[in-house]
């Protein structure tokens, strides 16, 4: 939330300074009024992103000597000349570079963690017994750190946040919520079960993609390998039958391409390159990210998928807020911390200005088509009844529509993959395989008896 920094002056003619945090300037200063303060002026603050700074191991240790779980020597870690290390010095060095961490790692520090919680743990006490048990190389440091960051002073959801790759913002907006209404047990396994759905969403998509592509990937390898190699090949076998057949023209076609192929190879992939690289650097633009973002979420077959995922995590992080208590333009604006999507942060804006302004949150969303009129209808009832209750109904009704969405992208991607499976082989049939039976049929009309 924004914060504001305000002047005011009192009766006796002096000024007064102070800050508040307010959803916009607005609110701040209603927010003063409530107060009995008329500010002056009022200017919104500069936000800057708190970023979380390892402490001091060595002085960590001296001070909770008794508190230190992995009993390692950190002191001079920064202090190390990379450039003087023998062969014998990095066998020692404990470097996992190709151990990475996992939703099965992170569903089991959950679990565990949940249990000590239950047994009425505080939250470094949890963190030092779950450490001890993590195998994992690169999980453990990053546990390590939490730990750290916590022994500090700082709520455990700040400093996951530091590990968004690991810990994604749906994941910690469960903590923080959990933390900040001081129900972490029950927030531990909401959490635990969105990684375990995230979990099975991505291993559907996979089984039906990585095959997919691999395929795909084949058929053009061996379509290279018989225009390159095997076209020119046959007009060496019209040479050695002597035919007076002429090469058809679908052949001729094909060689003359594969011709220009090995002779400008090297444009091709530089041009490719290029528009590749062109390509990425529009996507990192403001316009061109909102653009890239909203074709994820329009186009056809995967667009609804990917359009259904995104819903699902924002409902599901505007019940946790509603069930904590917040207004539905405070539940917008932390809600906004699931997605990256430029696009749909955008109608979250719309939607936080419209309830500000006294009217429905949910027309953006309708006029942008992200929401389907089942959704809307759904929670315009809520809206009338209780709002927390028809969002677990519609959490409910959207992952019916992923599952089904799912379904749909996986039954098309075998139809694409055979579209061009056919057209490989029609190109092959008609270029290679019938001008060499010809050549060789007509070999044996043309040998003399």
């Amino acid at each position: 939330m924004p914060s504001y920094k305000y002047r005011v002056i009192f009766e006796n003619g002096k000024i007064g300074r102070g800050k508040i945090m307010a959803l916009n300037k607005s609110h701040a200063i209603e927010s003063l009024k409530k107060e009995n303060i008329q500010p002056i002026t009022i200017k919104r603050m500069k936000e800057v992103k708190k970023k979380y700074r390892r402490i001091d191991y060595a002085r960590l240790a001296r001070r909770n000597k008794n508190n230190n779980p992995s009993g390692r020597q950190r002191k001079n870690k920064e202090n190390i000349d990379f450039s003087k290390l023998t062969f014998k010095d990095l066998s020692k060095l404990d470097i996992h570079p190709f151990a990475r961490v996992n939703e099965k790692d992170i569903i089991s520090f959950v679990n565990n963690f949940y249990i000590l919680k239950k047994a009425k743990f505080n939250n470094i006490q949890a963190l030092q017994a779950v450490y001890q048990g993590i195998e994992n190389p690169t999980f453990k440091d990053v546990i390590e750190d939490v730990l750290i960051g916590v022994q500090a002073g700082e709520k455990l959801h700040i400093t996951m946040e530091n590990y968004p790759k690991i810990f994604p913002p749906m994941f910690t907006n469960f903590i923080r919520v959990g933390e900040d209404s001081g129900t972490l047990d029950t927030a531990l396994l909401h959490a635990r079960d969105y990684v375990e759905s995230s979990m099975a969403l991505k291993k559907k998509i996979r089984k039906a993609v990585i095959p997919r592509i691999l395929q795909f990937v084949g058929i053009n390898a061996a379509m290279i390998v018989a225009v390159i190699v095997g076209v020119p090949i046959l007009e060496q076998v019209y040479d050695m039958f002597d035919s007076s057949q002429q090469i058809p023209a679908a052949t001729m076609a094909v060689l003359n391409f594969s011709n220009w192929l090995l002779a400008n190879w090297v444009w091709l992939i530089a041009v490719i390159g290029l528009i590749v690289g062109l390509f990425l650097v529009y996507i990192n633009t403001p316009r061109g990210k909102f653009n890239w973002d909203k074709f994820l979420l329009t186009f056809p077959v995967l667009g609804p998928l990917m359009n259904n995922i995104t819903v699902n995590k924002f409902f599901q992080a505007m019940l946790l807020n509603l069930r904590n208590g917040m207004r539905i333009q405070e539940a917008l604006e932390i809600s906004k911390s699931v997605t990256n999507n430029y696009y749909f942060l955008s109608v979250i804006e719309s939607a936080k200005a419209a309830s500000l302004a006294g009217e429905s949150w949910l027309g953006p969303f309708e006029e942008k088509k992200l929401f389907k009129p089942m959704v809307s209808q759904m929670v315009g009832i809520g809206m009338k009844t209780d709002l927390a209750d028809m969002m677990e109904k519609v959490n409910e009704y959207i992952e019916m529509e992923i599952d089904e969405s799912v379904a749909r992208f996986v039954k098309v991607l075998p139809d694409v993959t055979y579209l061009f499976v056919g057209i490989a082989l029609i190109i092959f049939v008609v270029a290679i395989v019938v001008p060499v039976i010809n050549v060789y049929m007509g070999g044996f009309i043309d040998m003399p008896t």
